[in-house]
């Protein structure tokens, strides 16, 4: 069954949202950010519904916690005070989404979180012989406890193949957990991976099991492996040859024996590392019994457009828009190396779509509006406008004509450090050309107050020299 963290501090709201969503899911409520961390450290759940503004610890911190324990939970924001830069920023983080509430009926979130829990189990999208193959070695392996080494460079999706192992097995049912060893310092590593009992150290205020106990009966998964510590390195190995661990402050002589499957990835050349002496070579003969190569996305080119497809189809999905792709533009596709795999592509067609989206059912992505970096998004000019321009020149708007170009001044790309006011620009200015430059529709399309738009566009300066026009629709 679904399991649902809700973590919502207003408790008319919180058994309102519970009520309903127990008629699908099995719901656990938490009232403070402070208590839904410590719920997680415990207990695996399918997705987190957290409201932005809490007592303490935000919606945001949360999730940017959550990310650094490395618990990779789907994570949905639920507001009542969106706006554009903290969606943004939720994104960033790494957010499923970002909902308004009274935008969205019960129905329509219990779809929601069906649908993302259902994207989380990851189905591998794929159009080359190569993956088709190394998929059936998967299963192949998934039906043992054997340990297994994931390798590929960055983007290639070796997190997917080892929740594709985990679905594939006998362990299915059972907690799936993941460890980023990159994104936890070293210091904490240790009383992450193996719990602690209370008094263990300064601040151990209560006994807390780590993530080989959590992942009892599943897969603990190790990502990133090759950034270990070398000091941990020799009790890993132990508890994958012993199955038992001893939390930190334990001195019983009673280990904890676990029942856990262990899949490790990286994208650093591992045996490398170990000539070099940076990584224990009797550590790599275990983690390493089924190595798997996932090769990158220039080496299987026929992956690229069945993915393409995939990614337009959630989009269409999300965006109730019909989205097309002209054959030069695949052919741009094609052309391309993807220093950033598939994870790279990903962020492409999401950003051509925004690029070529004009607010109608329609949408045909060209391939002016497929661009790969900051270099070329900064350059595009996606409608051609006689309008007048506006401010320091920025940013051209003919809003009678619908047009807009927004970008010149636009220095980053979507998937580079965000620079929120450049962000908050191209937005409002989307929003503007979507909705003919009526105002009150930009605004409930932005999901804010028309007053709030119209101090933005003062404060950005995008306000335009002569009145655009405005139906009083409020």
């Amino acid at each position: 069954m679904i399991e649902v963290l809700l973590v919502e501090d207003d408790i008319q709201v919180a058994k309102s949202i519970k009520d309903f969503l127990q008629r699908k899911f099995s719901v656990h409520l938490a009232l403070t950010a402070e208590e839904a961390l410590e719920v997680l450290q415990e207990k695996n759940f399918s997705v987190v519904l957290c409201d932005l503004k809490l007592p303490g610890m935000s919606g945001l911190e949360l999730l940017q916690k959550m990310r650094t324990l490395g618990i990779s939970t789907p994570f949905i924001i639920i507001t009542a005070f969106g706006d554009i830069p903290t969606a943004v920023a939720a994104t960033k983080l790494g957010a499923s989404d970002f909902i308004r509430k009274g935008d969205i009926t019960p129905e329509e979130l219990i779809r929601k979180i069906e649908s993302l829990v259902d994207e989380s189990d990851w189905e591998f999208v794929f159009g080359s012989e190569t993956m088709r193959n190394l998929l059936k070695v998967a299963r192949q392996v998934a039906k043992t406890d054997s340990t297994v080494l994931i390798l590929g460079e960055s983007g290639v999706g070796k997190e997917m193949l080892a929740k594709y192992i985990h679905k594939a097995s006998p362990r299915a049912g059972r907690p799936f957990i993941a460890v980023n060893m990159s994104a936890i310092p070293d210091t904490l590593l240790e009383a992450e991976l193996f719990g602690y009992e209370k008094g263990a150290f300064t601040g151990a205020e209560r006994r807390k099991p780590g993530k080989f106990e959590l992942a009892d009966g599943g897969t603990l998964l190790l990502d990133e492996i090759g950034d270990m510590p070398l000091h941990l390195q020799p009790k890993i190995l132990r508890v994958i040859q012993e199955k038992k661990v001893e939390r930190l402050g334990q001195y019983s002589q009673n280990p904890i024996k676990i029942d856990v499957r262990i899949i490790c990835t990286t994208n650093r050349d591992i045996e490398k590392l170990v000539k070099e002496g940076k990584f224990r070579e009797d550590l790599f003969y275990r983690i390493s019994v089924i190595p798997i190569r996932i090769p990158p996305l220039r080496e299987r080119r026929d992956d690229i457009i069945p993915l393409t497809k995939y990614f337009l189809k959630k989009l269409s999905t999300k965006y109730e828009v019909n989205i097309s792709m002209s054959e030069k533009s695949y052919e741009k596709l094609l052309n391309y190396d993807w220093p950033g795999n598939v994870r790279e592509l990903q962020n492409v067609v999401e950003r051509a779509f925004i690029l070529s989206w004009t607010g109608g059912k329609e949408s045909i992505i060209t391939p002016e509006s497929i661009v790969f970096s900051s270099y070329e998004i900064q350059n595009i000019n996606l409608n051609k406008t006689d309008g007048k321009e506006i401010s320091e020149g920025k940013e051209t708007i003919n809003y009678e004509k619908k047009n807009i170009s927004a970008l010149s001044g636009f220095q980053t790309s979507l998937t580079d450090d965000l620079n929120i006011k450049n962000m908050e620009k191209v937005f409002i200015l989307k929003a503007l050309e979507r909705t003919g430059g009526n105002k009150t529709r930009a605004a409930k399309l932005l999901g804010i107050t028309v007053r709030t738009l119209r101090n933005k566009l003062k404060e950005l300066k995008l306000e335009e020299s002569e009145k655009s026009k405005e139906d009083e629709e409020e």
